[in-house]
C-alpha cells in the first residue's frame, strides 16, 4: 500500500505541475471607527449609537496553494448595534454574538460579535492539459452579473447589510475547470447555518471579446421545506459606455414553479458611472418587482460621491442614501453617509432616517 500511495502521488504530481513556485504572504489590519443618530422605527425618538470594528485579513500564497483569511470583531452601542442586530440571520455561519442572536430578541443596548468571514484554502494545477482550482472552507460564492440582483445565485448569499450589497460567505467545497482561457466549469456544495444544503454546476464562456454568457443549475435542499431544483442563464454585452446584462432563473420544488428575471445595465462616462436594475418574480398569482439605481462620481484622487437608491414593490419600500467618502482624512479614509427610507405600506405612511460618520484605517504588516 506504500508503495502504490507513493507512486500515485507521483503519478499526480507529474500530471499536475506547479504553475508557479512564487510564495508571498500579507496581513492586512483595518479599524473602523463611527458614530450614527437617527429614528429606527417608527414613532420612535431620534437616538444615536457608536460602532468599532475590526477586521484582520490575510493571505498566503506558496506554489499552487492559497490560504485566506478574513475575521471581523465589533462592538456596537445603541442605533449602531440596531443596526447591525438587524441583519443577522440563523443562515450565518462562524459567528458569534454578546447576547447571542434570536429572531425574537429584541435589539440590545450593547452588542459584540466576532465572525470568521472567510477561511479557506485552494489548490490549483493543470490535469491533462486542463487547468483546475479545488478550494475547501468558508468563501465568498458569486453565481449571476448583478450588481443588487443575482436570480440564478442559488445559494443566497446576497448581503444587503451595506450601502452596496455585496456576496458573503459560506462553508463549502468548490471545484473549478479552465478548459480553455475563456471558459470556466464549476461544481460547488455549500451548508448554511440553517444546515440548507445547496449543491449546483455552472458553466460560463466569454463570446469574444464584448460578450459572456453562462447556465447554472442546482439543487436546494431546506429543513422543513421542500427540496427546490433552479436552472438559470446570464448574459453581459460590453458596448462601449453601455454594459446591459440579463439573467433569468426558473424554479420548483415539484409542486409549483415560479421565474425571477433581472435587467440592467451600466453607463459609464468620464469620471461617472450609472447602474439600473430591475427585477421582478413571476408565480402562479403574484408578480413582485424590486429596482435598483447606483450613481458615482469621482470627484478627485481622494473623493468619490456615491447615491443608492431601492424600490421594494412587495413591501412598499423606497431607500434612498448618499455617501461621500474622502480619502487621505489622518491617514485613513472618512465616509459620512446620510439614508432616508420612505415606508408607504403602513398607516399612516412613514419615515425612517439615519445619519453616520465612519473613520476607517489600513496597516499592513507585511
Amino acid at each position: 500500500m506504500r508503495i502504490f500511495g507513493a507512486a500515485a502521488l507521483g503519478a499526480w504530481v507529474m500530471l499536475c505541475p506547479y504553475r508557479s513556485s512564487a510564495q508571498s504572504a500579507s496581513l492586512v489590519f483595518t479599524s473602523t471607527t463611527g458614530v450614527a443618530t437617527g429614528v429606527a422605527a417608527l414613532s420612535a425618538t431620534p437616538s444615536a449609537g457608536f460602532d468599532e470594528e475590526i477586521v484582520l485579513n490575510g493571505r498566503l500564497q506558496t506554489g499552487p496553494l492559497r490560504v485566506t483569511a478574513l475575521t471581523s470583531v465589533s462592538f456596537s452601542t445603541g442605533l449602531a448595534s440596531l443596526g447591525r442586530w438587524s441583519v443577522f440571520s440563523s443562515g450565518q455561519t462562524l459567528r458569534w454574538s454578546w447576547p447571542a442572536w434570536s429572531s425574537r430578541a429584541a435589539s440590545p443596548d450593547t452588542l459584540a460579535s466576532i465572525e470568521i468571514e472567510e477561511l479557506a484554502a485552494a489548490l490549483s494545477g493543470t490535469l491533462a492539459h486542463t487547468g483546475f482550482r479545488i478550494e475547501l472552507g468558508k468563501f465568498p460564492l458569486k453565481w449571476g452579473v448583478g450588481k443588487a440582483f443575482r436570480p440564478s445565485d442559488i445559494f443566497k448569499t446576497m448581503d444587503y447589510a451595506s450601502l452596496i450589497p455585496a456576496s458573503k460567505g459560506l462553508p463549502a467545497a468548490r471545484l473549478a475547470l479552465f478548459p480553455s482561457p475563456l471558459s470556466r466549469f464549476e461544481a460547488v456544495a455549500s451548508i448554511d447555518g440553517d444546515s440548507t444544503v445547496t449543491a449546483g454546476a455552472r458553466y460560463l464562456t466569454a463570446l469574444g471579446d464584448t460578450a459572456a454568457i453562462a447556465a447554472s443549475g442546482g439543487r436546494r435542499r431546506q429543513t422543513g421545506a421542500a427540496d427546490e431544483y433552479s436552472g438559470s442563464f446570464e448574459g453581459q454585452i460590453d458596448a462601449g459606455i453601455f454594459t446591459p446584462y440579463t439573467e433569468l432563473s426558473v424554479r420548483t420544488d415539484g409542486s409549483s414553479a415560479y421565474a425571477i428575471t433581472m435587467l440592467g445595465s451600466s453607463l459609464a462616462a468620464g469620471d461617472v458611472t450609472l447602474w439600473l436594475e430591475g427585477q421582478a418574480s413571476f408565480g402562479p398569482a403574484t408578480m413582485n418587482a424590486q429596482l435598483f439605481l447606483l450613481g458615482t462620481w469621482k470627484v478627485s484622487e481622494l473623493t468619490s460621491v456615491s447615491m443608492p437608491v431601492f424600490w421594494f414593490d412587495d413591501a412598499r419600500i423606497l431607500s434612498a442614501s448618499a455617501l461621500a467618502q474622502f480619502q487621505g482624512i489622518l491617514d485613513g479614509r472618512l465616509d459620512i453617509t446620510a439614508t432616508g427610507r420612505w415606508l408607504s405600506a403602513t398607516t399612516p405612511p412613514g419615515f425612517l432616517w439615519k445619519l453616520s460618520a465612519y473613520w476607517t484605517r489600513s496597516l499592513s504588516t507585511y
